[in-house]
């Protein structure tokens, strides 16, 4: 995932406690859908582009590690809607 800063973009890895917030499931289950509903992987990036959050990143505790880490992440918007219930409801149609 890329995050934009005020200053840069930067390509960050989000674990299941964040995928739960972005995407209102964990990996694994986001996983499972798209294997049955192949766009999903494009329209998941429509859906969560130009969404605002609070993130909150940190280095990779592993010295191999590359990307930071989100660790937490907040919705700034009040009507956000995790990503697999607006596919749910686009794949009912």
């Amino acid at each position: 995932m890329s995050v934009a800063t005020d200053t840069k973009v930067v390509t960050v890895i989000c674990f299941d406690r964040i995928a739960k917030v972005l995407f209102g499931c964990s990996a694994d289950q986001f996983f499972d859908f798209a294997r049955l509903h192949p766009l999903s992987g494009v329209a998941v990036n429509e859906i969560l582009e130009g969404e605002m959050f609070t993130m909150t990143l940190s280095k990779p505790l592993n010295c191999d590690a590359q990307n930071i880490r989100v660790t937490s992440a907040v919705p700034l918007s009040s009507v956000f809607r995790p990503a697999i219930e607006v596919l749910r409801e686009f794949n009912k149609t």
